[in-house]
């Protein structure tokens, strides 16, 4: 089945899901029901809660009245006809006043047996052709998304034309509890969330700030080979320099604004590039200095709406890797396709290399008000960006609107262990953000010029990369990112001195070991070891202390045995400077 006429399927499907809520409880408001990726919902206001197991009678009613057939008929009314037939429906009258205020003379509806709902389509023919359904879940929902409005049930469904295809996706949803990066987290402790701190603020253990930093240092080591240099800016700054980049407009619900002593508005920053664009103009620049390339990784905060943040995927505060490259327009593209390395070298390090597409977003002429900068200045660079994926054979597909605010994208676009599609890594070109900011660099000529501007990002957020990387690995990271690289796992109490002394040799040589001394089993250690996915499990007794050796487990319960501790070094140290994928 072709992907819209899917959609439309699941869109009827969720007329049907209201039809049956009505018939169940009759006195229900609707809200809407959309069709969404991998399936639908339908928000409603309930006279009295409803739970999960009520989601079972739902669907038995929802079968018994698709097989009635009944049409989908599609019927235009008067704003005045259709107040009258939603009288008793406040939020469909909500809707109906928001197409008056539009002028709209006439408004569509569609009747499915007794039940009319409004909505300008399309559907299917009539029931019988609404393929194999389930519903998933319950969860709260505002009503137009605004913490303002009242809250809704949201009740969620999925649907397919065949069985095998509802199978395989209920079977990924159970796969995607397991692999949930928040279990994960907290499995492994790496983060956590306090309700004293605030919802979307994480906070990291010293094992997660473990994986923060390797990430960092690994794109560091390879940024710098291509001339890369760091700074460092503040978190906050007036809100001046962001209604002069387009940021305080475009994020204007999203900003945390700060009122001083002295009544001086600031935001925290919720981008990064207005600040490197003063260190850019903190001095005269010639064409000789160029191109200067900015690195950091550093924290930037959006107001995020409360029913929207989650886990590390959506947060109110997220440290982001950041570059910003200035340049001639000469130069553009030798170090975009420089940047493209770093992407390539740092995507095989963690394993997720020759797991991705390639997007090339560009503007939508029919929206020109989403950007900012010259019409000529864009086509210049949408151009650039296809002969760049052209000379690097990266077969980027042009994507239609998905530009950024300031100009075109290279988007490195990865799938999540389930075939969902994700953005990562971005390369993007920015003529207008240096002419708003008037930066300028005296070229060859004498004259004063504007240069470019390259956004970059390798990872993007690191909550959000962290969190793919551990539902793509199941939390069994390589071993270079891996908080405790080494367990040393003593059989009895006896060995714990000699396990000590393992330990510390190995820390020596910047190997993250630990001694697992409790009074366990050593099997129970092992297990336990295995859970905590690490990497390496050394096991010492009476037989290694004899030989002045150690017994070797791999992660995944492979079994190497008993070696010199030289040895092993030697095998550890080689498995981290490969980054050894998973």
């Amino acid at each position: 089945m072709k992907e819209n006429q899917l959609e439309i399927m699941r869109h009827s499907c969720s007329h049907l899901l209201a039809m049956a809520v009505v018939k169940l409880f009759p006195k229900t408001k609707l809200g809407i029901g959309p069709a969404i990726e991998n399936g639908f919902y339908y928000d409603f206001e309930f006279t009295k809660p409803i739970e999960e197991k009520d989601l079972a009678k739902i669907s038995t009613k929802m079968k018994e009245i698709a097989k009635k057939k009944f049409p989908f008929i599609k019927k235009e009314v008067t704003i005045e006809e259709a107040k009258k037939i939603f009288k008793n429906q406040p939020y469909k009258l909500e809707l109906i006043e928001d197409l008056a205020k539009e002028r709209k003379k006439k408004v569509s509806l569609y009747k499915t047996g007794d039940f009319v709902d409004l909505c300008s389509g399309p559907h299917i023919k009539d029931t019988s052709e609404i393929g194999l359904f389930k519903l998933l879940s319950i969860a709260g929902a505002y009503w137009r998304g605004s913490e303002k409005n009242k809250m809704l049930t949201r009740i969620y469904g999925t649907c397919f034309q065949t069985a095998k295809e509802l199978e395989k996706y209920l079977w990924q949803i159970e796969e995607a509890k397991k692999r949930d990066h928040r279990k994960i987290g907290k499995e492994l402790d790496l983060f956590t969330f306090s309700e004293l701190v605030g919802p979307g603020l994480p906070l990291y253990t010293e094992k997660g700030t473990i994986i923060i930093n390797e990430l960092y240092n690994a794109l560091l080591e390879i940024s710098k080979k291509y001339g890369v240099k760091e700074v460092k800016i503040p978190h906050l700054a007036k809100i001046d320099l962001y209604k002069i980049s387009g940021h305080a407009e475009k994020f204007k619900d999203e900003l945390f604004r700060v009122k001083t002593h002295y009544n001086i508005e600031f935001i925290l920053k919720p981008v990064n590039c207005p600040h490197h664009t003063q260190i850019y103009a903190s001095r005269p620049r010639s064409y000789r200095d160029l191109p200067i390339r900015y690195i950091e990784s550093t924290v930037q905060h959006r107001d995020e709406k409360p029913g929207e943040v989650g886990g590390l995927t959506r947060t109110r505060s997220f440290m982001v890797d950041d570059g910003h490259t200035f340049c001639t327009v000469d130069q553009i593209k030798e170090e975009a396709k420089n940047t493209c390395k770093i992407i390539e070298e740092f995507y095989k390090g963690v394993g997720l290399w020759d797991n991705q597409w390639i997007s090339l977003s560009v503007s939508n002429p029919k929206t020109p008000e989403k950007y900012i900068g010259e019409e000529k200045d864009w086509k210049k660079a949408e151009k650039m960006i296809q002969e760049i994926s052209k000379e690097l054979n990266l077969k980027g597909k042009i994507m239609v609107g998905e530009a950024a605010l300031y100009g075109p994208k290279i988007d490195y676009m990865s799938k999540d262990p389930f075939g969902n599609d994700i953005q990562l890594a971005t390369v993007q070109i920015d003529f207008a953000m240096p002419k708003r900011f008037g930066l300028t660099y005296t070229d060859k000529d004498g004259k004063e010029k504007t240069p470019v501007m390259l956004h970059r990002a390798i990872l993007g957020s690191y909550e959000r990369f962290i969190a793919f990387l551990l539902e793509h690995s199941d939390g069994a990271l390589p071993v270079w990112l891996s908080p405790v690289q080494t367990l040393v796992i003593p059989i009895t109490e006896k060995q714990n001195d000699y396990g000590q002394k393992i330990v510390d040799q190995l820390l020596e040589k910047n190997i993250r070991a630990e001694l697992d001394n409790r009074g366990e089993t050593m099997s129970a250690k092992i297990r336990d070891a295995e859970l905590q996915k690490i990497p390496y499990i050394l096991v010492v007794g009476d037989k290694e202390i004899k030989a002045k050796a150690i017994n070797v487990r791999v992660r995944g319960e492979k079994i190497l045995g008993s070696m010199k501790l030289d040895k092993f070094l030697k095998l550890i140290q080689e498995d981290i400077a490969k980054k050894r994928q998973f």
